[in-house]
């Protein structure tokens, strides 16, 4: 695999058709999600988290010739390490982009890769406090009716970069990405999306659109989860502006409240 600063990828683009049911209203959507066409391999990060006595870090190198995503568990609050795990094991295709997060003995890691020829977002969940991680999850698919795009323009397709976060309360786990507000449009603008699971990462709802900013970009998503409670914040850029949002749900994520502008005197929501 070419050790190039950057990999362009094909989109992997989802078409939705959503209702998203908020505290007030319920609104209807159509979006694709969890895509971006090109990943810079020089943003590597080392992200990590705790779950009582456990620490746990991700993390992306080509110390094998290749991309691949990393881990190691810590059983001592960080004091030993145990051996590391390539958990992308992607010998025909680069993973980068590494997420994880943490409740009970469970831990999740998400990450991105294209060895299908495609950016997808997978998913590895283990249950013994990160010993060892069962089959991966694919959470992108790409329509039978939508090609992916071919990436022809770097520079064009890396205006806004991936965003992908995941977090774990309960049995619940999270895992946000930004996607395309548009299928037509490789440059149009992002929206942050969210994908739920209430079954301790077995099976995921679809994405839902939480900022469905239309002509506005949606950026810099964050993600924080307690229980069956999730906010998600993120900044929308639009006129040489940028303002702080955030949604939040205390449902494990099945709905959420309407959007509020964190800069408001008020905590009242755009309605």
């Amino acid at each position: 695999m070419s050790s190039n600063i950057r990999l362009s990828l094909t989109i992997s683009a989802i078409a939705l058709s959503l209702a998203i049911v908020s505290s007030a209203t319920s609104l209807s959507q159509s979006v694709n999600a969890f895509s971006w066409p090109c990943i810079d391999k020089t943003d590597g990060k080392a992200p990590m988290t705790f779950s009582d006595n456990n620490l746990y870090v991700a993390w992306w190198g080509n110390g094998t010739g290749n991309y691949e995503v990393m881990f190691k568990a810590s059983n001592d609050n960080g004091q030993t390490f145990g051996d590391k795990i390539n958990l992308s094991n992607s010998t025909n295709g680069t993973s980068v982009g590494a997420a994880v997060a943490a409740s009970g003995n469970n831990v999740y890691v998400t990450y991105w890769d294209n060895k299908t020829g495609t950016g997808r977002v997978y998913l590895k969940t283990s249950t013994d406090n990160g010993k060892t991680f069962g089959p991966e999850i694919v959470l992108t698919d790409t329509p039978s009716n939508v090609a992916p795009y071919p990436q022809t323009k770097e520079g064009l397709a890396k205006l806004t970069p991936y965003e992908l976060k995941i977090a774990a309360g309960g049995n619940n786990v999270f895992v946000i990405a930004n996607g395309a507000e548009s299928l037509n449009n490789i440059t149009s603008p992002s929206d942050v999306f969210i994908r739920t699971s209430n079954d301790n990462g077995k099976s995921f709802g679809e994405p839902i659109n939480l900022s469905n900013s239309k002509g506005i970009q949606s950026i810099r998503a964050e993600i924080e989860a307690s229980g069956d409670n999730v906010s998600v914040s993120w900044w929308e850029k639009s006129g040489g502006k940028e303002i702080p949002m955030i949604r939040t749900s205390n449902d494990g994520g099945k709905t959420f409240g309407e959007a509020v502008v964190l800069t408001a005197n008020s905590t009242s929501s755009l309605s």
